[in-house]
């Protein structure tokens, strides 16, 4: 008799042990990523020294996007036009019209048009960064202009500018974890910094990973088994320990 109820309290033990297998599978099947990621952002402009800007109609995802505002007015540092940010599992990209940058008093950085954009690709599981700039230029002097590149290398440094300061187009940078940071411009002045269309991208897709069918349900199922289960193993334990006192 007692040999039957230890073979009972073995097989309690084992299948509480199998309900809580079934409720970590569960649990990890259900969707979701594994890790916590930063989001895919995208601004059109920020700036620190002594003008200080916060990054400008920015777009995130998860969060919210896309981003826009009808002008940008920074003093005699910045203005613009309309601005357009936007980010999704994948991408990332920010769109300034209009862009007038003053390098000093007299010199100024303008473009038509300034687009920066970065995105994961899914199917080589590499993540890439593009800018655009069109009708870029840097005005010296009457009769000096530089013209910027409409479809920079990456990390493209303008030539001629001497101490003025120092422009850098297309900048990308990529973190440790992958993530891939594109500055259309990245500008320093005298200690004062300027950013232009940038755009974030994971290494990585940030969507959500459906749950497999059918497995949203065990997780309950294995829940009860750990609490319902385990209540059998104490019973017949508790049954063991009478017997054995009578």
């Amino acid at each position: 008799m007692k040999r039957k109820r230890s073979a009972l309290v073995k097989t309690a033990a084992c299948i509480t042990l199998a309900g809580g297998l079934v409720a970590v599978a569960s649990i990890s099947l259900s969707g979701g990523p594994a890790f916590a990621a930063s989001p895919n952002e995208a601004y059109a402009a920020s700036a620190s020294g002594a003008v200080d800007l916060s990054p400008v109609a920015e777009a995130t995802f998860p969060g919210s996007s896309p981003g826009s505002v009808a002008s940008i007015s920074s003093g005699t540092l910045i203005t613009a036009g309309a601005v357009t940010d936007t980010a999704d599992a994948t991408d990332a990209s920010s769109t300034i019209a209009n862009l007038n940058v003053g390098l000093s008093a007299l010199v100024a950085l303008t473009s038509d048009d300034v687009e920066s954009s970065c995105s994961f690709n899914t199917n080589t599981d590499t993540v890439s960064g593009t800018t655009t700039i069109t009708n870029g230029n840097i005005n010296i002097t009457p009769l000096t202009n530089i013209t910027l590149a409409s479809d920079p290398a990456p990390n493209t440094t303008v030539a001629g500018l001497g101490a003025l300061a120092t422009i850098v187009l297309n900048q990308q940078t990529t973190a440790g974890d992958g993530t891939l940071t594109v500055n259309a411009l990245a500008i320093t002045i005298a200690g004062q910094t300027v950013t232009v269309g940038t755009s974030v991208c994971n290494d990585a897709s940030l969507a959500p990973v459906p749950a497999l069918p059918g497995i949203a349900k065990p997780i309950g199922l294995g829940v009860a088994g750990l609490v319902g289960l385990g209540g059998v193993g104490f019973y017949f334990r508790r049954l063991r320990r009478l017997t054995s006192q009578a």
